[in-house]
């Protein structure tokens, strides 16, 4: 089906047409029952990407995620793309069936009540955001329920702590690209690394679903001294950046907003429990520049964009590669007069745990050294193979020379006293 093009603002990147290709070429191999999945990064425009989709193939859509504020950046991008497209909400108390396009929250429509609904409306496209969820069991029931549809599943973090793999579900990824791809092309910004040590130890925690034990962790690192280091840091290596600062639990947020205040800088916290005025003021005020750190426990993670977020502190210890790149994805976006991204890794002691914790370089599989920024480390990286390549010949061109005159020496005729050539006849 022809489409209107999209406005100028929202003209895709070649990264993005490709993907697009890709998800449309396997919509017409298998468009009952097909499934696609493609792995983009954060920032890199998964929902303009998937809202595309949807509106070039212009089916019945539903789209579903785990949070309102996924829900709201889908409708927001489709508004973008078609000020006249209808589109209805599901959950948050409302119930707006049987819109072209509808919006849902999965904590919703996998009730007993509303998965009797799904297919009463038809839907031929579904759309996953965010789907290294689907594996949990009311995506389980949604998914079954809509087994007829055609299913695009989106991610930037398609690994789980519990081994199981999406993969599984919806096939390898049509389309995939990663972080240190789209620094290189330019759309996303440079991320710097920079080691915070401590003297706090996790030896002690146990591993609970893959992680570390929370409870265990929070008494390890909510001290005073690590929280103040962390601070310490921040002004060192942060100041004057907008940063979102990654914390275990509520309380530790709490700490160590309250060390930020204490030296001086404008920090708040937001959480699952910060009631949902307070929490849109604060974000507001941060957008605005007002605020200098937001710490948070696991609401920033997903579905939350400022790009001018230029400092990721990552106070808390993960061995969850998702987790960790969900993470430093906040501050990955691009932004006017943003140069890079500094990613203070705050690094505890941790000598006898099996799975270490998650740091830029083992996330990104990059040798990047401390201080050095990505583009940086892809410069050595070059250069030494350059370098490796040009003594590799030289030593070879040696040992040929070293060969040749040896050949030489052992087969040419020993000179006499006088320099004459002896008669061998």
């Amino acid at each position: 089906m022809l489409s209107p093009p999209l406005p100028p603002a929202l003209a895709l990147r070649p990264y993005q047409e490709e993907c697009v290709q890709c998800v449309l070429s396997t919509y017409q191999q298998r468009p009952q029952g097909g499934r696609a999945l493609i792995v983009v990064p954060t920032g890199g425009g998964k929902t303009l990407m998937f809202t595309e989709v949807a509106r070039r193939l212009g089916l019945t859509t539903l789209i579903i995620a785990h949070r309102q504020e996924l829900l709201q950046q889908a409708t927001d991008k489709f508004r973008l793309a078609d000020p006249t497209a209808v589109v209805g909400q599901v959950g948050a108390g409302r119930h707006e069936w049987g819109a072209p396009i509808t919006v849902a929250s999965i904590q919703t429509i996998s009730r007993p009540e509303h998965l009797k609904s799904l297919s009463q409306f038809g839907y031929q496209l579904v759309v996953i955001d965010e789907s290294h969820h689907a594996a949990s069991d009311g995506y389980k029931l949604v998914l079954a329920a809509l087994s007829n549809a055609f299913m695009l599943a989106v991610t930037a973090t398609p690994d789980r702590l519990d081994k199981q793999r999406i993969e599984s579900i919806f096939g390898e990824p049509v389309f995939s690209t990663s972080i240190l791809e789209m620094v290189e092309q330019g759309y996303l910004c440079d991320l710097r690394a920079i080691a915070v040590r401590t003297t706090t130890s996790l030896d002690g925690i146990h591993t609970q679903g893959g992680d570390f034990k929370t409870s265990e962790l929070e008494e390890a690192v909510d001290t005073p001294e690590r929280n103040q280091r962390i601070v310490r840091a921040y002004q060192e290596h942060g100041k004057n950046r907008q940063a979102i600062c990654f914390a275990v639990t509520i309380e530790h947020a709490q700490h160590l907003a309250e060390a930020f205040l204490t030296a001086g800088c404008g920090a708040a916290v937001v959480s699952g429990e910060t009631p949902r005025e307070e929490r849109k003021r604060l974000l507001q005020e941060y957008a605005r520049g007002e605020l200098q750190v937001l710490c948070n426990v696991s609401v920033l993670t997903e579905g939350y964009d400022h790009p001018a977020t230029s400092c990721i502190i990552m106070a808390r210890p993960t061995k969850s590669r998702a987790l960790y790149t969900q993470a430093i994805g906040r501050g990955a976006r691009l932004a006017p007069g943003k140069r890079d991204c500094v990613i203070l890794d705050v690094t505890d002691n941790c000598l006898k745990h099996r799975l270490q914790p998650q740091l830029l370089q083992n996330a990104l599989g990059l040798e990047i050294r401390n201080g050095e920024s990505i583009t940086e480390t892809r410069q050595r990286l070059r250069a030494e193979a350059t370098e490796g390549t040009s003594t590799s010949e030289q030593g070879e061109e040696g040992r040929k020379v070293s060969n040749a005159s040896h050949f030489i020496a052992s087969h040419s005729p020993s000179l006499g006293r006088d320099g004459s050539i002896p008669d061998c006849s």
